[in-house]
């Protein structure tokens, strides 16, 4: 399973929503110049109803502009108010909380410069009721090694005894990937999760809350070599892990379990 595909469009960036924020100005510019050209016979008295002296016909005409001119600023301020309430970027990921301390980590995250707390990544043996496989054992079903070598740590796990793996948790961290690390600085937590299940073809995708160790979590159903699965991916300032679960149908159970998993693999001091 591909565990990035890039969208080409960000909606959550700064760049986008100053694009919004840009467009409803340039339609609230459109109706002002609109409605200004349209009042002008009516604001000059171009067809008064009956003669006037020039006194009255000028005192009717600058009644009349600054009607005009109220609705003109009713509507800027109305178009001010939807710009501004259109602009609602997300932070980068890498800027978010998740995953920050006050503490310097031992040794400082691979491309970053963010203060991350001390932690391990490490693959359970046992987490909810799934049981890591060992290497041999789950040599037939991982892929074939890559060149250059894949970017995130995988481990299987089995719920049962027949052998074959029921689980497969993919983790990868800044500390020793700095590829992530850019993309971190780039995308917001909802853009890489975007692009993580864009890329998975996953279905009914729900997001769920990502447990003590923060970020986003969010789970959906896909198509594997295997039949179908859910799976649950979940992203913060730090790491991007994701767990694919063949014997879990329902979303908020496999969103459960993989909070689960999250929680043991990933240990902060």
């Amino acid at each position: 399973m591909s565990r990035m595909n890039s969208l080409s469009i960000d909606t959550t960036s700064v760049s986008f929503a100053l694009g919004e924020v840009s467009g409803v100005l340039l339609v609230v510019g459109g109706v002002l110049t609109l409605v200004w050209r349209l009042s002008g016979p009516w604001r000059r008295v171009s067809a008064p109803p009956r003669p006037l002296p020039a006194v009255q016909l000028a005192q009717l005409r600058a009644r009349r502009r600054n009607i005009v001119v109220g609705v003109l600023a009713l509507i800027a301020v109305g178009g001010v108010v939807a710009a501004v309430s259109s602009y609602h970027p997300e932070p980068r990921a890498a800027d978010t909380d998740a995953a920050r301390s006050g503490k310097e980590p031992a040794d400082p995250a691979v491309g970053t410069d963010q203060a991350l707390p001390k932690r391990t990544i490490v693959a359970p043996k046992r987490v909810a009721g799934y049981h890591l496989m060992t290497d041999q054992e789950a040599a037939p079903y991982a892929p074939p090694a890559a060149n250059p070598p894949t970017r995130y740590k995988r481990w299987y796990y089995d719920s049962s005894p027949d052998g074959e793996p029921d689980g497969v948790l993919t983790i990868d961290a800044v500390e020793w990937d700095p590829e992530l690390a850019a993309e971190k600085r780039r995308d917001s937590l909802t853009q890489e999760l975007r692009n993580f299940f864009a890329g998975a073809k996953a279905r009914e995708v729900t997001s769920f809350p990502a447990g003590p160790m923060g970020g986003r979590l969010s789970c959906g159903h896909t198509n594997t070599d295997h039949g179908e699965a859910t799976v649950c991916a979940w992203s913060d300032a730090a790491t991007f892990g994701f767990l694919t679960l063949a014997d879990a149908a329902r979303l908020d159970d496999a969103a459960l379990i993989a909070v689960t998993f999250r929680t043991a693999a990933e240990r902060r001091s």
